[in-house]
């Protein structure tokens, strides 16, 4: 990569929209000039080498995870409801724990024939017309859908669910700090979950059921009601916002890149490898917030305690020094070393649910519209620091 060296120095700012539609040239000039770069408008550190983020995942001693992902510094997470990606051992381990057992591979495996029967009953109305919104029909639907199943929400208010989940991480153009959308939209979910538990506290323990799990945990004195509202809400917007965006991520790459879709089609057995491969080109998830708990050195800049700094998972997944072209889309490379779903204690707990969806839903997908077009003048994205991807992807496509 060749740098114009008498340009100034790079800036970037994850609050900036314009940022939203391409930040991989961004991220390729701060690993090369600034990896450890501190926002002075805003007051944080972003790390965009692979080895930087990959250390700060495995110190949570150093760089803590008690105040969020979220960069803004003035907001504390601990003034909401407990959440345990916003916590640290030893209350982290105690109430990771408790919900390992509820993401075993076997309950996780169980949900394939349902992911793939909705998959395939949200496809088929689609396919007469000859086009669909990929987000809207389809990736905004299957994932809430699956999740409702284990935490017992509705067919008839799943759309409400994702709706405040939207309006929860959605960021005006500038945005630091939260509005009163986002404020209004997580206690719509905190009160939705509250009165769901109490609804469903009464109920006989059922140890094949998510929600009751929890529930029992509760009653046993191992959970509060609030870690159980906190557990609502992770999944309403982890659970669901972050797959959402990845099925629209794969569908535009898979568009922008036709090669690697006829691979695809060529080789259906390898979309697992394409899914890996865009959790790692371009994952939902861009950057996790970590709150800096003592002085530490990085690469000659010199970090404070109390310091927020954003990991910046995506540009780690591109840096050049961890991956043979990096910036080449390669749906048959199927490295799972990417740290699309983090690493260390806060690797994600729904990978394995995440990866379940993707690849149904392509699966399915592509078999039915195995060639489409992507109306880029209507496409619209998401915007927030944290997670980029589409909230509308218009195609169309000739029945085959």
């Amino acid at each position: 990569m060749t740098l114009d060296t008498g340009r100034s120095a790079p800036v970037f700012d994850p609050y900036s929209h314009a940022m939203h539609d391409d930040p991989y040239p961004s991220y390729a000039r701060l690993r090369a000039e600034d990896p450890v770069h501190y926002n002075s408008e805003h007051g944080f550190w972003l790390f965009t080498k692979w080895d930087d983020c990959h250390a700060a995942f495995r110190d949570f001693k150093t760089y803590s995870s008690i105040n969020g992902p979220a960069l803004e510094a003035d907001q504390s997470a601990n003034a909401g409801y407990p959440m345990f990606i916003n916590m640290d051992p030893p209350n982290h381990t105690r109430i990771r724990k408790l919900l390992s057992g509820l993401m075993v591979p076997q309950r996780i495996k169980s949900l394939e024939d349902y992911t793939r029967k909705k998959a395939i009953a949200l496809l088929e109305p689609m396919l007469a017309s000859g086009e669909m919104d990929v987000i809207k029909d389809f990736s905004a639907i299957l994932p809430m859908d699956v999740i409702s199943t284990m935490i017992h929400v509705p067919e008839s208010e799943q759309a409400d669910v994702r709706t405040w989940a939207d309006d929860l991480i959605y960021r005006e153009d500038g945005q630091f700090g939260l509005t009163d959308r986002n404020v209004k939209a997580y206690f719509k979910i905190a009160a939705y979950f509250d009165e769901l538990a109490k609804s469903l506290a009464h109920k006989p323990y059922d140890p094949d059921d998510m929600f009751s799990c929890v529930l029992r945990a509760e009653k046993d004195g191992k959970m509060t009601h609030d870690d159980v509202i906190g557990f609502g809400i992770l999944l309403a917007v982890a659970g669901n916002e972050t797959t959402t965006k990845l099925i629209g991520n794969m569908a535009y790459r898979l568009w922008q890149y036709p090669e690697q879709r006829q691979r695809l089609l060529d080789h259906p057995e390898r979309i697992g490898d394409a899914v890996e491969e865009t959790l790692r080109f371009d994952g939902s998830s861009q950057l996790i917030g970590r709150t800096v708990m003592q002085d530490v050195e990085v690469r000659g800049k010199k970090l404070k305690k109390g310091d927020r700094v954003g990991l910046c998972i995506v540009s780690a997944s591109r840096d050049e020094d961890r991956y043979d072209n990096a910036d080449v889309y390669d749906v048959f490379r199927g490295e799972r070393n990417h740290m699309a779903f983090g690493t260390g204690i806060h690797s994600c707990l729904g990978a394995a649910l995440a990866r379940l969806e993707v690849r149904v839903c392509f699966e399915e997908l592509l078999k039915r519209i195995p060639h489409y077009d992507i109306d880029t003048s209507r496409a619209d994205r998401t915007h927030n620091p944290n997670v980029r991807g589409y909230t509308t992807l218009p195609i169309r496509f000739t029945q085959t």
